[in-house]
């Protein structure tokens, strides 16, 4: 079992970091990523643990991809957010995917706090004189309203809860 969690915990790692990376790049989660994290998910817990582990897969997504789905309907987040979640959910099951689910919302919620009380203390003051108008403060008014990736706390918080989760598994 410990073996399994092992590689469950490479591959949940492997695949958060490769959405995150993406994510901050270019602002979007390729379906090929989502769909191929999802599919070998499902494949993984279905030949380990036969249609247990294939319900387990299944659940993990529901859980994932229902918890995103509402926020993305009600205009909180992007439809990749909601694939990479529900893949996340294949390969974590659903326990570990709500746990995951929680600590990302306190890690956005503290890190934007973060980032809107560093915009307020530097506000007009990060500009020079010359880039306050025209086009050029329009540029940096858009790109400091512009919001965190949603991949940068699901990350975090997969790590965590992955680390915590072996750590504790090995003892």
């Amino acid at each position: 079992m410990h073996t399994l969690l092992i590689l469950i915990a490479i591959c949940a790692m492997t695949f958060t970091a490769v959405a995150l990376i993406l994510d901050l790049r270019t602002r979007r989660l390729p379906n090929w990523l989502t769909v191929s994290a999802f599919v070998a998910g499902v494949l993984f817990h279905t030949v380990t643990g036969g249609l247990a582990g294939l319900g387990i897969s299944l659940t993990g997504f529901a859980v994932g991809f229902g918890a995103l789905f509402v926020l993305w309907c009600i205009g909180g987040g992007g439809g990749g957010d909601v694939k990479m979640m529900g893949a996340l959910g294949a390969w974590l099951g659903a326990p570990l995917t709500v746990i995951v689910f929680l600590v990302s919302a306190l890690i956005a919620a503290s890190l934007l706090v973060v980032i809107f009380t560093w915009r307020f203390a530097t506000g007009a003051k990060s500009l020079p004189a010359a880039e306050r108008s025209g086009t050029a403060a329009k540029d940096k008014l858009e790109e400091t309203r512009r919001t965190m990736p949603y991949a940068v706390p699901v990350a975090m918080a997969t790590w965590s809860v992955m680390i915590v989760k072996l750590i504790s598994a090995s003892q």
